[in-house]
């Protein structure tokens, strides 16, 4: 405010002085809005509380538990934006867009975005990113490596949440009724195939079984592999890279034992529930969630992931977990300030110690992952972690649609009614088949 001087002559009236004085003064009051006629008080100069927003987050093709969203985002969230209420919803997201309920926030898998992509749900963040400051170079590669890549144009569609990172899981009872040696870190994949085998047998009419078979795109997602030529559109399955990868498949269902009555072997609760399976590959967060579920009946520890010999250290890429802000969302900058939130060391050091691995690079939050988790205690967390995560093959729309003719390769080789080379050539006549078909959609 402007300081305002009053010349006043020795003579002069001290009425008149004083209604001039005071005049003046109203004047200067009511500049700044503190007359009586606005009805301004210094409460109403206080910048207002935000309107209370309610938000609603979707997972796709990922979930946590409900204790999991309440100590990760929810009570994190309320005490950051008290007026921003999250609800989650785990109703199909393709069932919300067509009902016209298209949640604000998507927390999906990157190996399903492309499906998001269809649904035209993806908003561009860069303007928020830009606005809020966000250091994209926080999170970890190959994580971010792969988001950028999702926008060809420079577009930024999601934020990292979280990553997933896969580890061999092992049953140290049955093992020990075998008498066979524990699986240690370092493992490659002929050495896993010898232990399956040991471990593979009959027993009082109960069929026990080393492992599960991979399916065959776990095995190319480790070779960074990607299943389409994104050039030709054409399926990438009859080619001397993918060949040795579904032999490699073959192999553990050839077992004996591994095949009863052409029936493949049964699914994870062999390992989690009924213990008829010795070693189980997954996810980390995915097993620790079962086995809890489960009530963690038996003694268990994890290794890393085997890898293969031309590719020592390095496993199936990670998974990663992103959110994604709709087009349809009409809170769009709530929803931004929600998933920027979730991405501060804050949010992510819990979410590392509870529950999931951390997006952000900051090794002073990964060497505590899951040290708050109880059941992890005493395992072998860090050991599994050193086997590093394959770079993620280029995003691609066709990919989901190729992985579910070459993941049904399983069911071919259990009826063992066709060699490699047939299974080869008619996955690759049906894969281009699916992508012609799926491309003439998209065009219309």
């Amino acid at each position: 405010m402007t300081k305002v001087g009053i010349p006043i002559s020795i003579a002069a009236d001290k009425k008149t002085v004083l209604v001039a004085a005071c005049a003046m003064l109203a004047g200067l009051l009511a500049g700044c809005g503190g007359s009586r006629e606005t009805g301004g008080t210094p409460a109403d100069n206080k910048e207002k509380a935000p309107e209370p927003v309610t938000l609603t987050l979707t997972p796709y093709f990922l979930n946590m538990t409900d204790e999991e969203y309440d100590e990760v985002m929810i009570k994190p969230l309320k005490a950051k934006y008290p007026h921003i209420t999250l609800n989650i919803n785990k109703e199909d997201i393709t069932k919300l867009v067509t009902a016209g309920q298209t949640p604000d926030i998507v927390y999906g898998a990157n190996s399903r975005f492309s499906v998001l992509q269809d649904l035209d749900l993806p908003y561009d963040l860069r303007e928020f990113a830009k606005t809020y400051k966000v250091d994209l170079n926080k999170f970890a590669s190959p994580n971010i490596d792969w988001i950028k890549e999702l926008g060809p144009k420079g577009e930024l569609y999601a934020l990292p949440f979280a990553l997933n990172h896969m580890a061999l899981f092992y049953n140290k009872d049955l093992f020990d009724k075998r008498g066979v040696p524990y699986p240690k870190d370092g493992l490659f994949w002929d050495e896993y195939v010898d232990i399956v085998k040991k471990m593979t047998y009959s027993e009082g009419g109960v069929q026990f079984r080393g492992s599960l078979p991979p399916n065959p795109e776990t095995f190319a997602r480790m070779k960074s592999q990607p299943l389409v030529d994104a050039s030709a559109n054409k399926a990438l399955v009859n080619t001397p890279q993918f060949k040795p990868l579904l032999e490699l498949v073959q192999q553990f269902y050839q077992i004996p034992g591994m095949v009863v009555n052409f029936q493949k072997p049964p699914g994870l609760d062999s390992f989690f529930k009924d213990q008829q399976t010795a070693m189980f590959m997954n996810w980390i967060p995915d097993s620790l969630g079962l086995l809890q579920k489960n009530g963690a009946l038996f003694p268990f520890d994890l290794v890393g992931a085997p890898t293969f010999r031309d590719n020592p250290g390095i496993t199936i890429d990670p998974g990663a977990q992103l959110m994604i802000v709709t087009k349809t969302s009409k809170h769009k900058e709530e929803a931004f300030k929600v998933i920027e939130f979730l991405t501060s060391p804050d949010v992510q050091t819990i979410l590392n110690k509870k529950s999931r691995l951390t997006a952000l690079a900051d090794e002073s939050i990964r060497k505590d992952f899951l040290s708050e988790l109880p059941l992890a205690k005493g395992k072998n967390i860090q050991g599994a972690l050193k086997v590093k995560p394959a770079k993620m093959a280029p995003p691609n729309p066709y990919h989901v649609a190729v992985a579910g003719k070459v993941n049904a390769l399983a069911d071919v080789i259990v009826a063992g009614t066709k060699d490699i080379n047939t299974m080869l050539r008619e996955t690759q006549e049906s894969a281009d088949k699916a992508i012609a078909e799926e491309a003439a959609r998209r065009q219309k």
